[in-house]
């Protein structure tokens, strides 16, 4: 594709003509040209269509996580491991900072 947009410009070009790219040879070299509000409303269905594919995957993705979860026995697999993380770091605060009563 470049070697074609190089070999149209040596061909086409002049002294007086290389310093000017009008449309029609940006048209000639399938250089599209968008107009904003083309633009404005391709960028928002895009963005509409990838928080709609990200909704419907975090939505897929969660059902099996649960439904895994639920499979392997429910979550006091997972609470326990996040009791013992919350008992530690309690732990680990009253060293820190002890309560000091007054």
């Amino acid at each position: 594709m470049f070697k074609r947009i190089k070999k149209y410009h040596e061909e086409n070009s002049t002294a007086s003509n290389s310093a000017k790219i009008s449309l029609e040879s940006l048209k000639k070299l399938k250089i599209a040209y968008i107009p904003y509000n083309e633009l404005l409303k391709e960028g928002f269905f895009a963005g509409v269509g990838w928080a709609f594919g990200v909704t419907i995957g975090f939505v897929i993705i969660s059902s099996l996580l649960v439904i895994i979860i639920r499979a392997l026995g429910g979550l006091p697999l997972i609470g326990s491991g996040i009791a013992n993380i919350v008992e530690e770091t309690q732990i680990q605060l009253l060293k820190r900072t002890p309560l000091i009563s007054r």
